[in-house]
């Protein structure tokens, strides 16, 4: 590792960009990897509704792929670039030098941001890809603008959102709020699917 690579990562720990400081935590949430750059976007998007820093830092725009952030995706390469995180097949991870300085970042940082940056990874990680759109196009239709892959999707919102809830994602109260129909009307196709109502 060079003497500039150090500089930077002391940097990181010491006095260094927030937007790093919350790239390498969700990292490093709930010791799993980010399952590729679009959950990296989308996480930290939903996370930003609720950390102000997130949201002033990232700056969102409407994108193809619904909410994306260029700050985000440049910060992240170079993060890559001076050897915190690593890329490989899809899976977003840190480095030994990466888990060393999350181990340090994660002593500092207040318990209610760790909790939500586990609660949001866990909740919208291991979704499918049409799956994380459906739910960030329904429940951000701001960010629907600019994109062609929301039209793509449309016609097949519902399936994906009943998928969500089948997996126990969501409630039946917000897969009809999602789909902007009444909870009752979900109940029926939950019952037509032969799914068990649990929430």
């Amino acid at each position: 590792m060079g003497y500039k690579v150090e500089l930077e990562i002391k940097k990181i720990l010491q006095d260094g960009n927030d937007l790093h400081k919350f790239i390498i935590l969700m990292t490093n949430a709930n010791d799993e990897s980010i399952k590729g750059r679009l959950k990296l976007q989308k996480i930290m998007y939903l996370i930003s509704n609720s950390i102000v820093r997130i949201k002033e830092l990232c700056s969102y725009e409407s994108g193809n792929y619904g909410p994306y952030s260029k700050i985000l995706d440049e910060e992240a390469r170079y993060l890559e670039q001076i050897g915190v995180l690593t890329e490989d097949v899809g899976k977003i991870t840190l480095t030994g030098i990466g888990k060393k300085i999350a181990q340090e970042l994660h002593k500092n940082e207040d318990e209610k941001t760790l909790y939500i940056l586990n609660k949001h990874k866990d909740f919208l990680n291991d979704m499918t890809k049409n799956e994380l759109l459906t739910y960030i196009y329904s429940a951000h239709p701001d960010m629907t603008k600019k994109s062609d892959e929301y039209e793509n999707l449309k016609p097949h919102m519902e399936k994906h959102v009943m998928s969500l809830l089948k997996k126990h994602k969501i409630s039946a109260q917000r897969a009809g709020e999602l789909l902007k129909i009444p909870q009752y009307t979900i109940i029926k196709k939950m019952n037509a699917m032969n799914m068990i109502t649990l929430r």
